[in-house]
């Protein structure tokens, strides 16, 4: 996947007093194994950290000057400005990203201008803030323009507006944006970051192999545990969500519902490919005849009943025909 992605949780929630060092490491770590290729920080997260996982990189945001300091203590791949910031005189060595709102016909003026009141380097352009609905050519068509405007790489911090900030981070991508901001945890501002990975799975039908949901699933865990957020399980919300939708599917051609059922020949397909499956291992595994022979004869006479009434009974949803 040609777009990286970038994680602004520390930034965006409110950490517990009691937040633990040990948990928000394992968390941005998480994230890294997860796929996100940078974490964006605050001077609160630093002020808990001694040191900072390595294999991701990370974006300082600078709320005030008087953190500038703190900037040059860590390996900071950017610092990050807002076009407030420029205001008054910047002077840092490390990189700097500028945050630009979304506007109409934003151009190379901007960057100029910030550049020429910051002492150090703009190498990167990030655009946040709610975009208007769009076409997969139209976003296609925003983006090259944006490019051709800025000789920086550029990110997009798509925020909700009439619940476009998914759309537009899908469509973004589609469109080869260099970087995406999001969210870990479920929230009304932000595109969620698991919101993004479930739809590359359910509607896209396809996850790049850069991207994991193991470690985001224990990103959660860790999610809970250090903010003040009580509705962080995104990984939870989403399942749910595509279990319920698995289970109103409709017939396109018809409108009817499809059923959710298995059939005796199904289930007896199932017991098959499992005894066959034992046989494989048996033979790779090397297991004693006898033994082998007393875990056959035990699934003989457990029959097919087993399956029709503990693994595939009505109670037990998601099992499609």
């Amino acid at each position: 996947m040609k777009t990286v992605l970038t994680d602004n949780s520390l930034c965006a929630y409110t950490l517990h007093d009691s937040a633990s060092p040990e948990y928000i490491y394992k968390y941005i770590k998480s994230l890294a194994d997860a796929g996100v290729r940078y974490v964006e920080l605050d001077f609160r997260t630093i002020m808990k950290l001694r040191d900072l996982p390595k294999g991701i990189g990370y974006v300082f945001r600078l709320v005030d000057p008087m953190f500038l300091n703190v900037a040059e203590l860590f390996d900071f791949d950017y610092i990050l400005l807002t076009f407030a910031d420029v205001r008054r005189k910047i002077k840092t060595n490390v990189p700097v990203m500028l945050e630009l709102p979304v506007m109409d016909n934003i151009s190379r003026q901007v960057l100029q201008y910030a550049a020429h009141e910051i002492d150090g380097s703009i190498t990167a352009v990030r655009i946040r803030g709610a975009h208007p609905l769009m076409e997969h050519a139209e976003a296609a068509k925003y983006v090259a323009r944006l490019k051709n405007e800025f000789p920086v790489p550029l990110d997009f911090c798509p925020m909700n507006d009439k619940r476009t900030a998914l759309d537009s981070a899908m469509k973004f991508t589609m469109a080869g944006a260099d970087s995406l901001t999001l969210t870990m945890g479920i929230t009304e501002r932000f595109c969620s970051l698991e919101e993004y990975f479930f739809t590359l799975m359910s509607v896209y039908d396809t996850l790049p192999k850069e991207l994991s949901i193991s470690p985001l699933c224990a990103a959660t865990v860790y999610h809970s545990h250090i903010f003040r957020n009580g509705r962080s399980d995104g990984i939870t919300h989403y399942m749910d969500i595509l279990d319920h939708d698995i289970h109103f599917l409709q017939n396109a051609d018809t409108g009817e519902r499809v059923k959710m059922r298995m059939s005796l020949k199904d289930t007896e397909y199932i017991h098959k490919t499992f005894v066959t499956a034992l046989e494989k291992m048996a033979k790779s595994e090397d297991i004693p005849a006898d033994i082998f022979d007393g875990i056959n004869e035990a699934l003989r006479h457990c029959g097919t009943d087993f399956y029709s009434s503990e693994l595939i009974n009505k109670k037990r949803r998601g099992l499609l025909n």
